[in-house]
């Protein structure tokens, strides 16, 4: 395993860095949101990285492809979702139940989409070192005055999980703070990078961090 606290310095300067069209500019992607990430990339212009646009058209299926491979984790939490199943989140509940009576033809193709979009994941970073997209096409949402657990509004939070593409392509990603709303709640830039390159990635978010104060700033409640 590599040292990556060492691999932390050196900027960022000369990182080929790509701006995922399907995931910034798609419609699940609020404006604020959007706005945060498109400045967070003109300072990671600033700071010496090269950017980019680049494409990944499977990129605005992600959810839906998710969905059609969801049994494996059914199969996995088989004893937890129809023995306690009210020890899963409502979303996750629902997902894991209805992907036990899906067809196997939907399995499998959800699978060959998967191996689709990891190529197109890996397309994109053929030429670029890094990737950028914003984590949630939405900022936090407020705490309901139900338990996470039981909030059937949860559901409505899983269109806008952004996050779903790199974890299809089995690439290392991570988030970090990139601004606020108008009404205080944080916003998410996600990085990814090529496979097994943790350490290109890491050095990026932690380069954005010294270069901003967007991780010190707390809402304000």
């Amino acid at each position: 395993v590599p040292d990556y606290r060492a691999a932390l310095a050196g900027g960022i300067k000369g990182l080929r860095v790509g701006i995922v069209r399907e995931l910034v500019y798609s419609d699940l992607v609020e404006e604020e949101v959007r706005q945060s990430v498109q400045a967070a990339a003109a300072k990671m212009q600033e700071m010496g990285a090269l950017l980019e646009e680049v494409s990944i058209p499977l990129a605005a299926n992600a959810g839906t492809i998710s969905g059609a491979i969801r049994v494996e984790a059914s199969v996995t939490y088989r004893d937890l979702v129809f023995n306690r199943p009210q020890e899963i989140a409502h979303d996750n509940r629902i997902a894991y139940m209805t992907s036990t009576i899906m067809p196997a033809s939907y399995y499998y193709k959800g699978l060959r989409l998967r191996s689709l979009i990891r190529d197109q994941v890996l397309a994109a970073l053929d030429g670029v070192d890094l990737l950028l997209s914003p984590t949630t096409g939405i900022a936090a949402q407020l705490l309901g005055p139900d338990p996470v657990i039981d909030s059937k509004a949860a559901v409505g939070r899983i269109p806008w999980m952004l996050t779903t593409t790199f974890s299809l392509a089995n690439v290392p990603a991570l988030s970090v703070p990139c601004g606020f709303t108008a009404t205080g709640l944080p916003i998410g830039l996600q990085i990814a990078g090529r496979p097994f390159d943790e350490s290109t990635v890491l050095r990026a978010g932690h380069s954005y961090e010294q270069e901003t104060e967007w991780h010190s700033r707390r809402p304000d409640f």
